[in-house]
C-alpha cells in the first residue's frame, strides 16, 4: 500500500500538493507553475510492479 505524506522511503507516495507541499503559495502563483487544484503527484518507488496496479485498482475503483 502507498503512503500520503512521508517523503524520506522508497515506497510510492501520492500528495496533492495543493494541500501539503503548496499549501502557503498563492493559487495564482501555483496555476502558474501547473499545480492546478486537481493536480495529484506520484512518485513511484520500489515496490513490485503488480502490487501497484493493484493498490492503485483499489484506490481508484
Amino acid at each position: 500500500m502507498f503512503k500520503i505524506t512521508d517523503l524520506r522511503g522508497d515506497e510510492t507516495i501520492v500528495s496533492y500538493p495543493v494541500m501539503i507541499s503548496n499549501v502557503s503559495m498563492p493559487k495564482a502563483e501555483r496555476e502558474r507553475f501547473g499545480i492546478t487544484d486537481n493536480l495529484i503527484r506520484v512518485s513511484v518507488g520500489l515496490e513490485d510492479i503488480e502490487d501497484l496496479i493493484e493498490d492503485f485498482e483499489k484506490a481508484l475503483g
